[in-house]
């Protein structure tokens, strides 16, 4: 199992295309959970701290910088609460035609890039 935190760089060589939902709920949201989700889910493949809930797509995107073919593209789940923090986050890194998407409720769900075709 790879660790997106600490990532072991040589277990991929290179991707046209990487997908993540990483653990998203802050931890003051944990409360606001169904009940379902919290029986049956890893708290640890849904929370992250109050103090740094960027600290996955930070990870995802530094990988995705090494790894992601120019021209590829990298999709996310997001919290609808840190939709433009992400963005913000991936054109600051030099991903172009970044999109923040709505789902079926018209909440900010996922977001798309892609890697300059430049690869910078």
């Amino acid at each position: 199992m790879a660790d997106i935190l600490n990532p072991d760089f040589s277990i991929l060589n290179s991707a046209d295309l990487i997908v993540s939902n990483p653990p998203y709920v802050t931890e003051s949201e944990e409360k606001y959970m169904h009940v379902n989700v919290l029986n049956f889910e890893p708290h640890t493949a849904l929370f992250v701290p109050d103090s740094d809930p960027l600290m996955y797509y930070r990870a995802i995107i530094s990988f995705a910088e090494k790894k992601l073919n120019p021209g590829g593209h990298l999709w996310f789940e997001i919290n609808e609460a840190m939709g433009q923090r992400i963005a913000d986050a991936l054109q600051k890194t030099g991903f172009i035609e970044v999109s923040v998407i709505r789902d079926l409720n018209g909440k900010d769900r996922f977001i798309k890039a892609k890697k300059n075709e430049r690869g910078k």
